[in-house]
């Protein structure tokens, strides 16, 4: 848990230990921070460590940001996608639908 060692700065411990909290960028992200390469460090300050998701969520990036996309999308499967992304992956080799995908995009 040493800041300094060797003579070299560990600037993670540095943030830590200067920080009043610390994220992790996803649950498991978070869960190795407090698990593995800070776990000395969760032990003495569990009220540190937070977590806060990011990347995009498919109801605001497609539903709110992209309204041709959702309606390419559901033309093609319906609403259901929208709990379950998964049932795009059978199209994956639908040629017209990846260019059409990549039309909208733009």
């Amino acid at each position: 848990m040493s800041i300094i060692e060797d003579q070299i700065v560990n600037m993670g411990y540095l943030s830590i230990v200067s920080t009043h909290a610390a994220n992790g960028v996803a649950e498991l992200h978070s869960s190795l921070l407090k698990s593995t390469l800070f776990k000395d460090f969760y032990e003495l300050s569990p009220e540190k460590f937070q977590n806060k998701t990011n990347g995009i969520t498919p109801r605001r990036w497609l539903l709110l940001c992209n309204p041709a996309l959702f309606d390419l999308i559901t033309s093609k499967i319906g609403e259901k996608w929208i709990t379950n992304l998964s049932q795009l992956r059978k199209f994956v080799n639908d040629q017209q639908f990846v260019r059409d995908i990549q039309r909208v995009k733009l």
